[in-house]
């Protein structure tokens, strides 16, 4: 049951890695533009990092199980709040131009 547990851990630890680093990026573009610096949008990505930090801030080793369900909630909550890397064309796109 505790390696159930320590696998759910880890990859609850780097999809929230992950999103996070989305999250940055995301931030930083839009801090770069100064029309979307001070946005809605930028206000919600700084919110959701700011609750990630609350989180966490006892380090991984203190997340429990209803701490998991936070940030189960966290990553879905967030999950529209980073641009999505562009899309390659459909493969199928391509053969059926030709």
């Amino acid at each position: 049951m505790d390696t159930i547990k320590h696998e759910h851990k880890k990859q609850l630890r780097d999809r929230v890695g992950e999103r996070c680093m989305q999250l940055n990026l995301s931030l930083v573009a839009l801090k770069c533009d100064p029309e979307s610096a001070g946005s809605e949008r930028a206000r919600a990505v700084e919110e959701a990092l700011a609750a990630l930090e609350t989180h966490i801030s006892g380090g991984w080793d203190q997340v429990d199980e209803q701490e998991s369900a936070a940030l189960t909630r966290w990553l879905e909550s967030s999950r529209f709040l980073f641009d999505a890397p562009p899309t390659a064309p459909p493969v199928v796109e391509a053969a059926v131009q030709s």
